[in-house]
């Protein structure tokens, strides 16, 4: 049906223009070669049609498809920081085993902050490679790094050492800029790259961050791309695909194609993810042309197209509202088995949004048949789009009839759905019809504010981590509460304004709903435990408040370190992402979704100079057993909420571990309840570590089980908490007595 309405509307459109696909390829900088070409992309094409209307925000966006799984699959190996040092550290060591150790250092995050530098560069001057630690310490200065007293120490006597007095000489002055022209290390064995006056090592994805930044110069991102070459970083699929990934975040869609198509002559193989990727590069960079030229250009590599692949094509063609080729793209897909439900419901957005009513309509009566994909349903979404697509056209009897039809197939209507119907009414001048269903919202509690419903729909959780873009109303029905913070915070807040927005946050949390945010005297704590190169881990972001305060204080320090949150609940870490967007952190906040300990044990958080327990209590003893390895010697772990709801075990766990640490008595936020903020020192190196503790004191089990128990209780209906403290807190302060805190 839809496809006899697609050849109607067709008739009366203007045909493409024959060029060939190559030329949708080649960017102005003339840096990609030529794809070829064949019939099968002539005959993909169909004649344009003339959007009447701008492409909705309703639309859900692919983007970046597999990112957590790519980032969890680079993982080193098995090596741990303390290992490769121990390399550095051997006399014996040949010079080139010693710069690859380095590279592992990079690569297993080992290598980022000023201690991390401190401790490769002591470890060289201890090995007697003198030229590395010079090398070391040259990049510290570069990336703004203050040398530590080790440091400075290090490479001074490694200079002397060697005989290098001249170097030894300038660094003791403080003529630190000009010591890498003198230092004599072999260029095939060490990845660097001649930059100005001195020669400095980046890492992989200190360079391709360079890819992710909008506002990046042409001279900035070919420096770059120069230095991912010469580095030598550029050697495997899997830094290929990161490097295309954050061409895409940057909108560099020419970059992502360059690069691309450098690999086969290069000798990197080529997969599908990677193409996938480019495809979907160069749809956010509204070139679908070249989109569809990257997929036709797959057979020529050996590839054959996967059901990601249509979906990022699909994509790129509705998001340039070119609605009869997003189609196109779906019914291909179809014919090859490759077409899913996520596919299907793109392709009827895309016609929605651009005033193609019909064919969404007839595709929502084709669910069930042979003519749509198995796993394609009746549902909110693929309704929604269909009644949108009739409200744009003013089509509102068509408008009324599908949402009538929605209880015979079992699917409720949302307020969303009644406000695309009074809508329509109310452009068609059915004041009547209009009248009738805004009682029917009423009496079902819905909002009648038609503008606002709207608006609120069009707003969809759209960022490269997550697999597609999630409307924040499906979210909604899940967490009511988070998702109705990120839409406070767009009306109260000033985009790009990080104190506006933690400000409009504290307003909700004081206005409509508690939040168990870390505002008030315990902010103030946290923001003084923070040292300028700290790099930080939080275990628990729950809407992303404490990770844009700590954000906003490292920027105050200067910007040197970095926070990476990890978030269990995906819903959270889709609402934070989008609050740490509208603020304008998205790039200084690393969100990853999953336990925070699973990440520690790939290795890619690198080493922790600040760990920040804020998320299930009764477990923060495991987490930071699980965490010790990757502390850095001068780590701080700042735990909150240890009195409410508590942490009965973590207390036990601290004190027999031997930890120094201090308990801050505070007030809960915006609640008379009282609660301790705990600060621990990093265990001293040599320090024997002792296994978990196998049998608690019963008392603290008990309490450790009853705090899980209420927890999840009021997550369902209110409970006492007043009520429970009273119980709970003459047990923590019997403890705080008993140990002598």
């Amino acid at each position: 049906a839809f496809a006899a309405l697609l050849r109607l509307r067709s008739a009366s459109s203007s045909t493409f223009a024959s060029s060939p696909a190559s030329r949708f390829l080649r960017p102005a900088a003339g840096q990609v070669s030529g794809i070829p070409r064949s019939g099968s992309f002539q005959r993909q094409r169909r004649g344009g049609f003339a959007a009447r209307h701008g492409a909705a925000a309703l639309v859900a966006v692919v983007v970046a498809r597999r990112a957590a799984k790519a980032a969890t699959a680079e993982v080193v190996g098995s090596e741990t920081q303390a290992d490769l040092l121990k390399v550095l550290r051997r006399k014996k060591a040949p010079l080139a085993r010693a710069q690859k150790t380095i590279e592992s250092l990079r690569a297993g995050g080992f290598l980022g902050g000023v201690r991390q530098f401190s401790s490769a560069i002591v470890a060289c001057d201890k090995g007697d490679k003198w030229q590395l630690a010079v090398k070391l310490f040259d990049e510290m200065m570069e990336l703004g790094l203050p040398p530590t007293d080790a440091a400075l120490s290090a490479v001074l006597g490694a200079c002397e050492r060697g005989g290098a007095m001249e170097i030894f000489e300038r660094i003791k002055g403080g003529q630190i800029d000009e010591v890498s022209p003198k230092v004599s290390v072999p260029a095939t064995k060490i990845r660097s790259v001649p930059s100005g006056d001195t020669t400095v090592l980046y890492s992989k994805d200190a360079l391709c961050t360079r890819f992710r930044e909008k506002a990046a110069s042409p001279e900035r991102l070919a420096l770059a791309s120069e230095m991912l070459h010469s580095g030598g970083h550029l050697e495997v699929t899997l830094s290929y695909t990161t490097a295309i990934r954050s061409c895409e975040h940057g909108l560099h869609w020419e970059w992502a194609l360059s690069l691309l198509y450098e690999m086969a002559p290069r000798g990197v193989p080529q997969d599908v993810v990677t193409f996938n990727v480019a495809i979907a590069a160069c749809g956010r960079g509204l070139q679908w042309q070249r989109s569809l030229a990257v997929l036709e250009s797959m057979p020529a590599a050996s590839l054959t197209a996967d059901h990601e692949t249509y979906q990022a094509t699909t994509l790129a063609c509705s998001r340039s509202n070119m609605w009869e080729q997003a189609l196109a793209q779906l019914s291909l897909a179809h014919k090859l088995g490759l077409a899913d439900w996520e596919t299907y419901s793109l392709a009827m957005m895309a016609c929605a949004s651009s005033g193609a009513w019909e064919v969404p309509v007839a595709m929502l009566d084709a669910i069930g048949t042979s003519a749509a994909p198995k796993d394609a349903k009746k549902d909110l979404l693929t309704y929604g789009a269909a009644l949108y697509g009739c409200m744009e056209a003013s089509q509102w009897a068509s408008c009324l009839n599908l949402l009538r039809q929605m209880p015979d197939e079992e699917v409720e209507p949302d307020q969303i759905n009644y406000a695309c119907v009074v809508q329509a009414c109310r452009d068609a001048k059915q004041q009547l019809m209009e009248f009738e269903l805004t009682n029917e919202m009423q009496m079902k509690g819905f909002d009648t504010n038609i503008k606002d419903v709207l608006h609120d729909a069009t707003l969809a959780a759209d960022f490269p981590e997550v697999r597609s873009p999630v409307p924040l109303n499906q979210l909604a029905a899940m967490k009511s509460k988070e998702v109705s913070v990120f839409k406070y915070v767009r009306r109260k807040a000033v985009p790009g304004d990080i104190d506006s927005v933690m400000n409009a946050i504290e307003q909700f949390a004081e206005d409509r709903s508690w939040l168990k945010i870390q505002g008030d005297t315990k902010k103030d704590l946290l923001e003084a435990t923070i040292r300028p190169t700290d790099r930080i881990v939080e275990m628990g972001c729950y809407v992303g408040y404490s990770s844009m305060l700590m954000a906003r204080r490292l920027r105050k320090l200067g910007g040197q370190g970095s926070v990476t949150t990890c978030e269990i609940d995906a819903i959270n870490a889709y609402v934070a992402r989008c609050v740490h967007q509208f603020a304008g952190v998205e790039g200084e906040v690393h969100v990853r979704v999953g336990s925070a300990t699973d990440w520690i044990h790939t290795g890619q958080l690198g080493e922790i100079d600040f760990l920040l327990l804020d998320h299930r209590g009764t477990i923060y003893h495991e987490d930071l057993y699980s965490a010790e390895p990757s502390l850095s010697p001068h780590a701080i772990i700042f735990a909150d909420n240890v009195i409410h709801p508590g942490a009965p075990l973590f207390l036990h766990y601290i004190d027999y571990q031997g930890y120094d640490f201090e308990i801050h008595e505070l007030k809960e936020f915006k609640k008379e309840l009282d609660d301790w903020v705990v600060v621990c020192k990093a265990l001293p190196p040599g320090h024997e570590r002792k296994p978990l503790p196998k049998d608690p004191p019963f008392e603290l089990r008990r309490l450790s089980s009853e705090v899980d128990h209420i927890s999840w209780r009021s997550q369902e209906q209110p409970v006492d908490w007043m009520e429970f403290q009273s119980m709970s807190r003459p047990i923590f302060y019997k403890w705080k007595k008993d140990t002598g805190h």
